[in-house]
């Protein structure tokens, strides 16, 4: 049943064009206005390097033009959300993936030029654990590219367990959700268990309707998506923008806007 009418979504639209990217703008009208599907992708591939990698600011804390992790996997959440599953754009990545996983597993990160741009401090850091989320949005393409997702799964044999799980433990929960294997079922299921406490500890996050945790959607009860609908629904402000933790990063506001309200109307709640 939807809980935000076609009026309450003006503000946020005019939010979205008054601080959203092209990207964001695009997308906006994708969803909620008929737009033009090839333009969502034209803005997108604008991201995409020679290499088949993303970068250039795709994700907005990491400004280099250089290939990430981090600008894969936003590259795939929008790809997700224009349910674009062509090989033109993802091989392409997946080329590039491939050429930048060590033997470990991992991908390759932080790139040598990202101290010669605007960035975060916490992307100075190894990005290890970001390869098991992109595994996990690629899963379709396990057969194709078998080699990939076998480095991956020695990573992952190889990882050493979390004291505790927090918002940012989604990649390993989207890995199993997505490429698990038989021998990983009780693994999932106790990772289940600790789900609610991971949805209610960090509700202000929204997490089943963020880019982060969408992905657990299939398995979580229906009343409890229906129930973090509701608190994203309140959450939106008079000026059509989600309540947001980071105010000193502003750039996020029509970013997780936008999120938040196309996987509203995804699941039918607008």
């Amino acid at each position: 049943m939807p809980i935000l009418s076609a009026q309450q979504l003006h503000p946020a639209k005019e939010l979205i064009f008054k601080q959203g990217r092209l990207l964001e703008r695009k997308l906006y009208e994708y969803m909620f206005e008929s737009g033009d599907r090839g333009a969502c992708l034209k803005a997108l591939l604008a991201y995409q390097n020679a290499d088949g990698g993303f970068g250039n600011g795709l994700e907005p804390d990491v400004l280099c033009p250089a290939s990430t992790p981090i600008g894969a996997e936003s590259a795939l959440f929008v790809l997700d959300m224009l349910d674009y599953r062509e090989s033109d754009v993802i091989a392409p990545l997946l080329d590039w993936l491939e050429a930048n996983q060590s033997e470990s597993g991992a991908i390759a990160y932080p790139p040598p030029t990202l101290t010669q741009y605007p960035h975060q401090p916490w992307w100075n850091k190894p990005d290890s654990d970001r390869v098991l989320v992109l595994a996990g949005m690629l899963s379709n393409w396990q057969c194709d590219r078998a080699n990939f997702f076998a480095k991956v799964r020695q990573f992952y044999d190889q990882s050493q367990p979390e004291d505790g799980y927090s918002f940012y433990s989604y990649p390993l929960f989207v890995y199993l959700a997505r490429c698990r294997q038989n021998d990983d079922e009780q693994k999932f299921n106790e990772l289940l268990q600790q789900l609610p406490s991971i949805l209610s500890t960090n509700e202000e996050h929204f997490p089943l309707f963020s880019r982060y945790w969408y992905h657990l959607k299939d398995v979580v009860a229906s009343d409890v998506l229906d129930q973090a609908a509701e608190v994203v629904a309140t959450a939106i402000r008079d000026d059509g923008g989600i309540i947001q933790l980071y105010p000193d990063l502003p750039w996020w506001q029509p970013i997780f806007t936008l999120d938040s309200l196309m996987l509203l109307k995804r699941w039918s709640y607008l």
